[in-house]
């Protein structure tokens, strides 16, 4: 039965959307599940607790399982179907665009039931993950704490100082209550993890009281979820989005745009802008970013806009008045975004956010930069090889249409 639904997994596939600047919106992050590469840990609660409420659980097989297998399968029929879309499992000495899958239970204790590297395919995966998580244990304890302790020890013993040390790390909780035990608490263990960017994703399981205000402290930003209050394959796409935005990140010293820079669970865009502080003008300003593998920042909207405003308020070296050169310039008779030098310049549209008496004669004034103008910034068209200002660059994010290795270089 199990090669069956193996099977079944294996024909839904997702593939990105085709992206072009022309269209005048921010690239998305990729979203293509079958180049997803990430160290994924699954700590998976299997106290007494997990089985009373399986029942409540419906997976995406239960129409196909015989009700004495539906509750050993739950949570591990949602393993499956969260990287059963084509997901590469392992490692792949052609391929870095691999994930590997860990597993660990834990009730009063914590017990590893696969490292990194034992999953060596999907098919391994599927067949071995059910196996593993087929039985509960008699008690009541489950505390979380002793699944978090032991992901984060295989995240240090198996990929910290490893070849795969640039991949992003992610940990999905499988929990049925929210217990501590006076020791150790979970919440700390929790931001420990996070501070050293891994992402944790929480599966509220069941309607234990005060479980999912819990696990949503435990979560990432936006990475808290519930089997019971949306359908299972619902479910499964949350979880999936949450792997698709863990592995859409930026290099350090550079900030990912987001909807809102004062909501870190905003939606992500697949952009990158790093804030320069060092005074060019803006021919100067854009071959350093092209130097840098990328180009002068666009604004395409007024959200966007706003956003490097408020990195720039944030960033070292940038104060007020606040200046700073972005992509615009004048060419070809007409206004248009700089782009990499394989890309075609993407021609200004609406909204427009000139500061009064602006644009100028772009015979002498051909770039732009944002000048602080009251609690904001506006542009204005400058000379561009005269004067200087600090700068914003912009670059696409590692993600699964960009694979970036140890040095950050990105390979499509």
């Amino acid at each position: 039965m199990k090669l069956g639904l193996l099977f079944l997994l294996y024909l839904i596939s997702v593939n990105a959307d085709s992206y072009s600047p022309l269209s005048y919106v921010d690239r998305p992050c990729g979203d293509d599940l079958t180049n997803l590469w990430l160290d994924v840990i699954a700590v998976v609660d299997n106290s007494r607790g997990m089985t009373v409420n399986g029942l409540n659980y419906v997976s995406i097989f239960s129409l196909t399982m015989p009700s004495s297998l539906f509750t050993k399968f739950q949570i591990a029929s949602n393993i499956a179907s969260v990287f059963g879309f084509g997901t590469r499992i392992g490692l792949n000495a052609s391929e870095p665009r691999t994930t590997r899958l860990g597993l660990v239970t834990y009730n009063s204790v914590a017990t590893q039931m696969a490292d990194l590297n034992q999953y060596q395919s999907l098919h391994d995966a599927f067949n071995r993950i059910f196996d593993d998580l087929s039985n509960t244990v008699d008690t009541t304890e489950s505390y979380l704490s002793t699944g978090l302790t032991l992901a984060e020890k295989m995240f240090n013993d198996q990929s910290v100082n490893s070849t795969r040390a640039h991949y992003q790390k992610v940990v999905i909780v499988y929990a049925s209550k929210y217990q501590t035990n006076g020791e150790s608490n979970p919440e700390s263990i929790a931001d420990r993890l996070k501070l050293s960017g891994v992402k944790i994703i929480t599966v509220a399981y069941g309607n234990a009281y005060g479980l999912m205000k819990s696990l949503s402290i435990i979560a990432s930003p936006g990475f808290a979820f519930s089997n019971l209050v949306v359908s299972p394959g619902n479910l499964v796409g949350q979880v999936q989005t949450s792997l698709l935005e863990s592995n859409c990140f930026c290099p350090d010293g550079w900030v990912q745009y987001r909807e809102s820079y004062f909501d870190p669970a905003s939606s992500r865009y697949g952009v990158c802008v790093q804030l320069v502080s060092l005074q060019a003008n803006w021919l100067s300003a854009k071959m350093s970013c092209i130097n840098r593998n990328s180009n002068l920042a666009t604004e395409f909207n007024q959200d966007k806009h706003d956003f490097i405003f408020n990195v720039a308020r944030n960033t070292k070296g940038f104060a007020p008045p606040y200046k700073y050169h972005i992509g615009l310039n004048y060419v070809s008779a007409s206004w248009a975004w700089t782009q990499p030098t394989d890309r075609q310049q993407v021609p200004l549209q609406q909204p427009l956010m000139w500061l009064s008496g602006n644009p100028k004669p772009a015979s002498t004034q051909s770039g732009v930069m944002n000048m602080q103008s009251g609690q904001g910034t506006g542009w204005i068209s400058i000379a561009e090889m005269t004067g200087s200002a600090n700068y914003v660059c912009e670059t696409y994010s590692c993600d699964t249409d960009n694979y970036c290795d140890e040095n950050m270089n990105k390979k499509q």
